[in-house]
């Protein structure tokens, strides 16, 4: 039985770890999901939650794995597990069906399929508490590594870019496609492939160029999500931008709650920059 309950420690600190890692790898797809799901009022505020919540998986993690404090452990992991399922089941009340980000967006798991994980895991948890834990070790700095961690967190992955960070993280096109973001105006468009939303908009775009309206150079940066494919795109959207392919976690940093953005860009330098619909703010812009 010894060996049993060994087997399941090391369980239950591999599934937290490894939780937390896969926030970690795109941690802008968990702090929009925290935000869509009505967790957190704001991006901002899903970006610190997000590294709460990292730092505080890779600690139940580490904790469980090097026996420190293993039954106090047990309890904070119980509860907030149970916490997590209660949320679960309300996504489930209310018909959500796509990925909860348990898991980040490394493995996809519908609310309905993590509350089955959470499940199995308080009854881990739950059989695990039974047991006493003389032998755990209990030094001091186990409770300073929590807030440690958050540091940690917050230093390797800062919260949300800002807009005059923007410049920066947008890829650098072939010299003969005569692109230079540093000199000129241009609008960038951050799309994802399979968004309606983002279709819509490149729609509209293309819609006013045929309409004689004077737009800066459009330039699509595509994050590819789906089976949706730039010729798809394309031909939906009866447009053809010159365009890149981004990451999850630059199309993340690039964009605000929800996809499109659609940045104006001058000289290097972020003028304004628009979410999700292009109203009549965007065409006064431009067309006064």
């Amino acid at each position: 039985m010894a060996y049993l309950r060994i087997i399941l420690q090391i369980f239950l600190a591999v599934t937290f770890l490894f939780s937390a890692y896969t926030k970690a790898i795109a941690p802008g797809f968990f702090e929009v999901l925290l935000e869509q799901q009505g967790l957190v009022p704001s991006r901002i505020y899903g970006g610190w939650a997000t590294r709460f919540i990292i730092a505080l998986e890779i600690w139940l993690g580490l904790c469980l794995l090097l026996s420190l404090y293993i039954r106090a452990i047990l309890r904070l992991s119980f509860f907030l597990l149970l916490i997590f399922s209660v949320h679960l089941v309300y996504l489930i009340a209310i018909g959500e069906t796509g990925n909860c980000g348990c898991f980040g967006e490394m493995i996809s798991m519908s609310p309905l399929a993590s509350l089955g994980k959470n499940l199995v895991l308080l009854t881990v948890n739950g059989f695990m508490l039974r047991y006493k834990y003389r032998g755990s070790k209990k030094p001091i700095i186990t409770w300073l590594l929590f807030p440690l961690l958050f540091l940690a967190a917050t230093l390797v992955w800062p919260v949300q870019t800002q807009t005059d960070e923007v410049v920066e993280k947008l890829p650098t096109f072939e010299a003969d496609a005569g692109i230079d973001f540093a000199n000129g105006s241009y609008l960038v468009a951050i799309l994802n492939l399979g968004c309606e939303h983002c279709q819509e908009a490149a729609q509209q775009i293309v819609t006013w160029q045929k309409n004689g309206i004077d737009l800066p150079q459009v330039v699509a940066l595509f994050f590819a999500e789906g089976d949706t494919t730039v010729a798809d795109f394309n031909n939906i959207t009866d447009s053809n931008f010159p365009y890149q392919m981004i990451d999850v976690n630059t199309f993340f940093d690039l964009i605000g709650s929800a996809p499109p953005r659609i940045y104006w860009i001058v000289d290097g330098q972020v003028k304004h920059y628009w979410d999700e619909t292009l109203g009549e703010d965007f065409l006064t812009t431009f067309a006064p």
